[in-house]
């Protein structure tokens, strides 16, 4: 411990004299080493802000400025851009590269680093703002850790591999509810010698007979991992956050064991953690399917690309109606397909087109699950986050930072409080929010605000005598879809760092329900009798949403796609696709029958199994 101490504390003095965060990355791209020459080159770097924190316990995320120098193998961390002296250096050639799901720290786009040298072991969690800038890092620190690192410079450019886990925790049985009355279950990979990595974690559920039904994807799991765990914790009120108990229990669950099946499903007597626990714990269900794929070169993938890019997108609607657990992997494909083009709009306005010309009741336009609602909602997920975080963060900073209830049901209100007093405090919230996501119409992705002028257009044509359709059918995404939901759950939108309190919660519910309301144009009546307070608040600003969702709404078909993507990515996706089309391929063949334009993406996932077969042997 004392010589790593030592040697980072060394490591960080030399880098300190090398001035701001842009002269440390500036001087080693201008080293004798030679200029960056790009992905495949000597120099492989990135700089940005990442939140981090160490460990899982307690601390909260920060904020910090990263530096990757890749010839050093070295990611430094500063308070700002600004600042002379790193805050720390996480020495890549010692470190892992491992995947976080979103449910572990209730946020999304997290990964971590685990660091092992001179006895020591250290976690890095770090988090992006959003995905594209989670999957870049993630994509430039893989060369240098010690587990993603390719053998050589020519297996860099070789095939890749992927492995991707899907694991559902179904349900329990037995459980002691003495060591156990609140239980939540954590999923960990484990490779030889190294403690489980954390990765996952269910909601906490009560009883000896508890039900989850929760399922985790990994679409890219480290070759060293050999199995995987799954352990039971129980849930205290001490506990701060996402703090995790010491494991009660747990399964152990070898890939090789999930290899050899479509789908694995099996109940597993759980073993005590403890040596001196006794008796019988209980028994957990697991559902889990382990692909190791591989990523043939893009040129491999060329036929396929140019059906997905300009054939008859109909397709996609058979597809997706019949691929099941899959439709979001489908949709994220697509998606990233489109965008790697920046046709992303293309896709997106024929899907919401082809959705309203099947459409006749407006009350159910676009409410349903299909394949047009999943590739707005990832879209959203994808390109919204700037536009999110100028509407929403510091409303909710405010609204998480204050004490006071804001409760307007007299059955909810606690003893002592005054409605009055809580009208006032919600409708000075209320009115903070409006304003600021007023204001964030410039913060919005262009694309996304071409692709609402175009449902307005699409919309208006249809039901030409419903004036409000324009409105209601921009602010069913925006609001309902995207904003909204942020309000409810801001730490999963990287809004805050730590869960508010339950007065905050249920003052962010109240602000979510009469927005919803202001942007569906409704006043609240009979069945929500304690909102009504709100109506004149809805009537003195319906005006003023129409307005501002017009406004966001620009009809420019010259707005090009604001893409950060990974370099390698589109071959990654086009592999996505044909796995998916294999995986449903007789259901396909079957299609194709009443469907004959089918015939020819049945034709080429056939083609393209071939050709995977010859490369694998």
């Amino acid at each position: 411990m004392f010589q790593e101490m030592k040697y980072v504390s060394e490591k960080l003095e030399r880098l300190s004299h090398k001035g701001s965060a842009d002269d440390l990355y500036d001087s080693i791209r201008q080293s004798s080493r030679g200029p960056m020459t790009g992905r495949q080159g000597n120099k492989l770097e990135m700089k940005g802000y990442l939140y981090i924190k160490k460990n899982s316990q307690n601390k909260k995320f920060k904020n910090m400025f990263f530096v990757l120098l890749g010839d050093d193998k070295q990611l430094c961390y500063l308070e700002n851009d600004k600042r002379s002296r790193p805050k720390g250096l996480i020495d890549l050639s010692y470190s892992s590269l491992y995947p976080v799901h979103d449910s572990f720290f209730g946020r999304p786009n997290c990964f971590q680093l685990i660091t092992n040298s001179f006895n020591h072991s250290q976690i890095y969690y770090l988090c992006a703002e959003n995905i594209d800038l989670a999957q870049n890092w993630i994509q430039r620190l893989r060369p240098y850790c010690v587990n993603t690192a390719p053998v050589s410079q020519q297996r860099l450019s070789a095939l890749k591999e992927l492995r991707s886990l899907t694991v559902e925790v179904v349900d329990a049985q037995k459980l002691s509810t003495k060591l156990l009355p609140h239980p939540y279950c954590i999923l960990n990979l484990k490779n030889p010698g190294q403690n489980p990595i954390k990765v996952c974690r269910t909601q906490v559920e009560e009883g000896h007979n508890p039900v989850w039904e929760e399922k985790f994807i990994l679409d890219d799991i480290p070759s060293d991992i050999e199995s995987i765990s799954i352990s039971v914790h129980n849930y205290s009120k001490r506990f701060i956050d996402k703090e995790i108990g010491k494991p009660i229990a747990q399964i152990l669950i070898p890939l090789e064991e999930i290899k050899s099946l479509d789908l694995f499903a099996k109940w597993f007597s759980l073993v005590p953690v403890s040596p001196t626990s006794r008796g019988e714990m209980g028994s957990l269900r697991i559902r889990a399917r382990y692909l190791h794929e591989i990523i043939m070169p893009e040129d491999k993938y060329s036929t396929l690309k140019e059906l997905i890019l300009n054939g008859d997108l109909s397709n996609l609607l058979e597809l997706f109606s019949i691929c099941g657990n899959d439709r979001i992997p489908l949709a994220k494909a697509l998606l990233q397909i489109f965008r790697h083009e920046q046709q992303e709009k293309v896709i997106l306005k024929t899907m919401n087109d082809l959705e309203i010309a099947r459409e006749d009741i407006v009350s159910t336009l676009f409410r349903a699950t299909s394949l047009a609602t999943t590739l707005m909602d990832q879209y959203m997920k994808m390109t919204a986050t700037q536009f999110v975080a100028s509407a929403l963060k510091d409303p909710i900073i405010h609204i998480t930072e204050s004490k006071q209830s804001c409760e307007l049901n007299p059955t909810m209100l606690e003893s002592g409080c005054d409605i009055v007093t809580n009208r006032d405090h919600f409708l000075h919230f209320l009115e903070e929010m409006t304003e600021s996501i007023f204001k964030s119409t410039d913060s919005c992705p262009k694309v996304l605000r071409y692709i609402c002028s175009c449902l307005q257009r699409s919309v208006s044509a249809k039901w030409p005598s419903d004036e409000s359709v324009r409105t209601r059918v921009v602010s069913g995404f925006i609001f309902l879809r995207l904003l909204c939901p942020a309000i409810l759950n801001p730490k999963s939108f990287n809004l805050i760092t730590e869960t508010p309190s339950d007065v905050a919660c249920r003052t962010l519910k109240l602000i979510a329900k009469a927005l919803q309301n202001l942007a569906n144009l409704v006043e609240f009546g009979i069945k929500e009798a304690f909102m009504e307070v709100i109506n004149p608040f809805i009537k003195k600003n319906k005006p003023r949403m129409i307005k501002f969702l017009d406004e966001l709404s620009v009809d420019d078909n010259e707005t090009s796609s604001e893409n950060s993507l990974p370099v390698d990515s589109v071959a990654r996706d086009l592999a996505t696709m044909h796995t998916i089309c294999a995986t449903h391929q007789s259901e396909l063949r079957k299609q194709a029958e009443t469907k004959p334009s089918l015939k020819k993406l049945v034709a080429v996932t056939d083609i393209l199994t071939d050709h995977k077969k010859r490369y694998m042997t």
